[in-house]
């Protein structure tokens, strides 16, 4: 009975997804359902014009009018972005209540890998040309902005007393607990990168490149992971956009550059300075905007967020010993980045080749 059952929901969502497909402007064949997380659903549609990428997501409508124009706006300016597919009546995405969809093609190539030096220059390369490429967004009309530019301090602020808070719970843990026993060690010195990033957002740089931002109508990924990439024809290529929102540069080139660093286990300067060189290169930014990188990659992000999830208990398929080792990966780069930080103002004369 219950084989039946699952047969006839199979059968009906397989009716759902037709229905859905005949808005676009495109012939269905063979349709494969695709392994995905986080709320979306995912589909391989093989078409008369091509395989295509089925998406579902449950968002605010309005807010993925949001994500999909920037994507077709995007698509319009020549960008290496997989080609979003209107509907027949020209919709960028098909809403369905609480849930939106959207068609892509679909793009075949090798994933981007975090520790290939070459692949990570391009990949810098392309975030400068996303910015560059974003600037002039006008949102279509009914769609709902997300915006954390003018946030930072609210941001800062809010990680430092929940770093606090978290302090406190550490110093109170049981002494077997290993985590808290490590991280109580270091939260100090974390504590005070954080304070002092936060008085340096009062700097005329932060205030001067929020208004450029605002102005310029450019807008981050938002998280700018490598799997959202591929390499084709010899260079990275944007396989599909979840999201973006309204923010300084600094934010993308931030969460990459820590994220490259954790793969390694260590701050490597030379790569940072080579990264940032080879992102300056397509979307030159002024020598005083690299200092508001500088505050946030001072800012101890990585920390913060581990402490969060663990005190939280977020990742409830993580064990202690999971934790520990992110903790260890965590402190080791942060550390690491210290020399970096205290060098940052030659490095990037260097980047700018004297230029101020």
């Amino acid at each position: 009975m219950i084989d039946e059952q699952y047969k006839k929901r199979i059968e009906q969502n397989h009716k759902d997804l037709l229905g859905v497909l005949q808005h676009y402007p495109v012939e269905p064949g063979k349709i494969t359902l695709l392994p995905s997380r986080g709320g979306r659903s995912k589909w391989l549609i093989e078409t008369d014009k091509g395989n295509m990428f089925l998406r579902l997501e449950t968002i605010n409508p309005k807010r993925m009018l949001f994500i999909a124009g920037a994507h077709w706006y995007l698509q319009q300016k020549g960008f290496p972005i997989a080609k979003l597919i209107p509907t027949r009546n020209g919709g960028l995405c098909l809403s369905g209540g609480n849930h939106i969809y959207l068609m892509t093609e679909a793009n075949e190539g090798k994933g981007v890998q975090y520790y290939e030096r070459e692949e990570i220059m391009k990949t810098m390369g392309f975030i400068g040309a996303f910015h560059k490429a974003s600037v002039g967004y006008s949102p279509v009309k009914g769609s709902k902005k997300r915006t954390r530019i003018g946030k930072w301090k609210k941001l800062y602020q809010w990680k430092i007393q929940e770093l606090e808070s978290n302090m406190k719970l550490a110093m109170a843990a049981d002494a077997n607990d290993t985590f808290s026993q490590l991280f109580i060690e270091h939260a100090d010195q974390m504590l005070k990168r954080g304070k002092e990033a936060l008085k340096e957002l009062d700097q005329p740089a932060f205030s001067d490149w929020t208004r450029e931002t605002m102005e310029s109508g450019m807008f981050c990924q938002q998280d700018f992971t490598m799997a959202r990439m591929i390499m084709k024809d010899n260079q990275v290529f944007m396989k599909d956009l979840h999201s973006i929102t309204i923010d300084l540069p600094a934010r993308d080139l931030r969460i990459l550059m820590n994220k490259v660093m954790k793969k390694l286990s260590v701050w490597d300067r030379d790569l940072a300075y080579d990264m940032l060189q080879a992102y300056d290169q397509v979307f030159p930014l002024k020598k005083e905007y690299y200092q508001v990188l500088l505050t946030d990659l001072k800012f101890p992000h990585l920390f913060c967020g581990l402490a969060h999830k663990y005190y939280l208990e977020q990742k409830k398929s993580w064990g202690d010993e999971k934790y520990l080792m992110y903790l260890r990966n965590i402190i080791a780069v942060e550390q690491s980045k210290q020399a970096f930080l205290a060098d940052f103002d030659q490095l990037i004369s260097r980047v700018k080749g004297g230029v101020s």
